[in-house]
């Protein structure tokens, strides 16, 4: 099986050589575990002009923000913005048309840039638009549609607990799922990250 590859070479040993091509790998912790770095990070590291790499924010941070704390970081590459990295927003899309003016708007991105990579953060921020969660169920349905017909290799970022894996409908559609959290031993704060 391809791979997707971190650019860090214990992580990608850790995932069997990366992550699954076209998959849909959800990266969930708490606030401040490094989801977004980590996704960050696997698209400046895959990212070309033939295949970018479409970060989209929705109603948690915007996309200012994440680029302000990216730009510290040994990975980011300013040159590639607009070149093979491109940053969006889903919030106002989210806001004015629900969950399927989210899938036009994923769709004509597809279409159009033809992404080797689509980060979406926060995935789970866009749950409370579904009237019901037969709407979201659906939409979910409708979103790895369009990813897998795409060929893209996606990745939901979410504040999600451990627990909630065994209810939330998006772990079920997920080729890979990656836990980063923080563990403490006496004094010591250790990250960990589960897979």
């Amino acid at each position: 099986m391809e791979r997707v590859k971190s650019g860090h070479e214990r992580l990608d040993r850790l995932l069997g050589g990366g992550l699954p091509v076209n998959g849909i790998n959800l990266i969930i912790g708490h606030p401040g575990s490094g989801k977004t770095i980590l996704a960050e990070q696997y698209m400046f590291h895959n990212a070309t002009a033939d295949a970018p790499g479409v970060y989209l924010s929705t109603v948690s941070e915007p996309f200012d923000k994440i680029l302000r704390y990216g730009e510290a970081l040994a990975f980011f590459d300013e040159a590639a913005i607009g070149e093979s990295i491109f940053y969006g927003d889903l919030g106002e899309t989210v806001h004015r048309e629900g969950l399927d003016g989210v899938l036009d708007h994923i769709d004509h991105l597809l279409k159009e840039q033809q992404p080797g990579l689509l980060v979406i953060d926060s995935f789970k921020a866009l749950r409370p638009f579904a009237a019901e969660e037969a709407a979201f169920r659906r939409f979910l349905h409708e979103l790895a549609g369009k990813l897998t017909a795409a060929a893209t290799t996606a990745f939901w970022i979410g504040e999600y607990d451990r627990d909630q894996a065994a209810n939330a409908p998006e772990f079920a559609v997920a080729d890979a799922i990656i836990v980063l959290g923080v563990k403490k031993t006496a004094e010591r704060e250790l990250r960990v990250l589960q897979v």
